[in-house]
């Protein structure tokens, strides 16, 4: 160690020559990099030669320096990036220090070099960087250095960088901008159609919980109509017989005194006025038969008709109606016909299509979309086991088939869907496509008087099949029907005689009348003394078991409906009095439950208002017979 005047202290070291500067209170080892020949002072130390000069021996020579002379200050030094490059697609791609970084999602291996501009002692000096948002703090390093960041989160980054020289001063920071791009899933784009795609989901979610309440709601609905279309049933069911029994009271007057009229002796004019008068109550009888045509159906006052008829001009004019009803709606209409159906058949053509038509026109009504189509076929009987081999197969009857895509049915609504008064959703099917519900209860009960019967197959949401099947009689190219047509068309002959028979005139008779409607009971009256019968008439009850208790009665016409005690109560009466003469039940009720009921309280006869001289001399001649046949 060596002291100079100025206070410097200098120290020969294995690792080169040391200066002290306590001015500056800061140290600076000189070596190789300084101009020394050599860096190994170990031969003792500094000699003092005078003012400013001094030696110091080294291994590889004299090293003369003027020991007065301190430190410089220190300056610090300029800080450049050297180099920046990353791994792009497997390859290594350059990049611009000027400028920002920008790398994007599988970008990887960011390395920065950074170099201090100073060439003293280039191993002394120091580097330190920091990047924002990843270190804590300050990352040192010595000697050359270099930044490696193999992967980044996405996002924006500072990356700051600073170097020291050998005097020990700090550059001023080099600041790098990094962005990370996310990937395509998370990028700003992606964000925002994930926020518009669960938006919508939730808005699905609410709009399905709506449709859910309104269901609910609805089916609810559904079910309290149907519980009030099951009370109102019954009452329709009432007004119906009632109506039935006060359209036909009156009518009974009508007709019977213009039935009265006609027969006596009037003037051309006057003729022509009872017969107008007669013609408008007949029309509005088939009015009110027509509403109440199911009710006749079951009380078996539906005359059928049996004529031959052909099937293709029947199916040709139902198509003919129907077509323009489905393409008025956008649907598809369509006929398939068997082609080995005969064309000819017997039965009541007006009723074969009364039915077919209210058939097709509930398909058009109810279906929306789609198609509606109606299937011809012969019912075919294959005959006995013991047929000859090869015999062609009879056809017994005829297979129809009306089809439609429309709402269907469930299994509880189809069961219903043959009662009166009943659609599949009650009031509901009623608002939206009006009707009364007796359309196919109606169907049904004609299909059944022809010896068929309608059935049904549905699917909800699928469509609706309605079955008809009707034992019809096929008739051969000459016109003769099979041997079984031949005895059912005997019989029939039977019958149309026995009638022609009962219309004759009978023997004089004295019959008791009971009617409490002093119009009806005038026209009765009327037409049983027309046809030669004397007639005493009572008014209620008490005074008709007056009547049959004094007086003798070949017969008695009764009427249900009497005040006080009804008809059947009052025949129940008579015949614990002795009275023996068969009774004929009269009536204007349009149930079906009346002829039954009169036929267990010992009617012989029933017949319902408004009736006619002929009907009354009918069925008086049938119940004497009756009698008189009796053992």
């Amino acid at each position: 160690m060596a002291i100079s005047s100025s206070g410097n202290i200098w120290l020969t070291t294995v690792r080169g020559l040391l200066l002290y500067d306590p001015k500056q209170n800061r140290a600076r080892l000189f070596g190789i990099h300084d101009g020394l020949p050599g860096t190994d002072f170990y031969y003792g130390p500094p000699v003092m030669l005078g003012p400013n000069r001094a030696a110091a021996l080294c291994a590889d020579g004299l090293v003369f320096f003027d020991p007065e002379r301190g430190l410089e200050p220190a300056k610090p030094s300029l800080l450049s990036i050297e180099s920046l490059t990353l791994r792009r697609d497997g390859g290594e791609v350059a990049l611009d220090p000027s400028r920002p970084v920008r790398m994007l999602a599988g970008d990887r291996d960011l390395r920065v070099v950074p170099r201090l501009l100073s060439f003293s002692n280039p191993m002394a000096h120091r580097y330190r960087s920091r990047l924002h948002g990843e270190d804590p703090e300050w990352v040192s390093q010595e000697g050359p250095s270099e930044r490696v960041f193999s992967r980044l989160p996405p996002g924006r980054y500072t990356l700051e960088l600073q170097a020291a020289n050998a005097d020990g001063a700090w550059s001023a920071p080099v600041s790098l901008s990094i962005e990370v791009m996310p990937p395509w899933w998370r990028s700003a784009w992606a964000l925002v159609a994930y926020v518009l795609l669960a938006s919508a989901f939730l808005w699905w979610l609410a709009y399905l919980d709506r449709l859910r309440l309104k269901r609910r709601h609805s089916y609810q609905l559904a079910k309290q109509k149907r519980e009030w279309a099951e009370q109102a049933s019954e009452a329709k069911s009432r007004f119906l017989a009632d109506l039935g029994h006060e359209l036909r009271t009156p009518m009974t007057g009508v007709l019977g005194m213009s039935e009265l009229l006609l027969a006596g002796g009037l003037e051309p004019r006057q003729h022509w006025q009872a017969q107008s008068i007669r013609r408008a109550g007949e029309h509005l009888l088939r009015l009110v038969d027509d509403a109440l045509d199911l009710a006749r159906v079951e009380a078996g006052r539906l005359e059928l008709q049996r004529v031959e008829f052909g099937l293709a001009a029947a199916i040709d004019e139902i198509a003919g109606l129907i077509a323009p009803l489905a393409t008025r709606k956008g649907l598809r209409f369509s006929v398939e016909r068997d082609p080995n159906a005969p064309d000819r058949w017997l039965g009541d053509p007006l009723r074969f299509k009364q039915i077919v038509l209210n058939l097709l026109g509930n398909a058009v009504k109810f279906t929306e979309r789609g198609s509606v189509g109606l299937k011809v076929e012969a019912i075919v009987d294959s005959g006995d086991a013991d047929t000859v081999e090869g015999a062609d197969d009879a056809p017994v009857g005829l297979r129809l088939e009306v089809w439609d895509t429309g709402p269907g049915m469930t299994e509880a609504q189809v069961g219903r869907l043959f009662r009166r008064f009943e659609q599949a959703e009650g009031a509901r099917t009623t608002a939206r496509y009006g009707g009364t519900g007796l359309g196919l209860a109606i169907s049904r009960e004609l299909a059944i008087a022809m010896g068929g019967d309608i059935a049904t197959r549905s699917t909800l949401g699928e469509g609706t099949v309605f079955v008809l099947t009707l034992p019809l009689s096929p008739v051969d190219a000459d016109g003769v029907e099979d041997s079984a047509v031949e005895g059912r068309l005997g019989e029939a002959a039977t019958s149309a005689q026995s009638f022609s028979m009962s219309s004759t005139p009978a023997t004089w008779r004295v019959v008791l009348l009971v009617e409490d409607d002093p119009t009806v009971a005038e026209v009765l009256t009327g037409l049983l003394q027309q046809q030669g019968h004397r007639v005493v008439h009572a008014a209620h009850g008490l005074a008709a078991m007056t009547e049959a208790a004094v007086g003798r009665f070949d017969a008695a016409f009764v009427d249900l409906d009497l005040p006080g005690i009804d008809g059947c109560a009052l025949a129940e009466q008579l015949r614990a009095g002795g009275f023996a003469a068969p009774m004929i039940a009269i009536t204007a009720r349009a149930d079906a439950q009346a002829e039954s009921q009169a036929r267990a309280a010992g009617f012989a006869e029933f017949l319902r208002k408004p009736t006619t001289g002929e009907r009354l001399e009918g069925a008086l001649r049938r119940a004497l017979a009756a009698t008189e046949a009796a053992p």
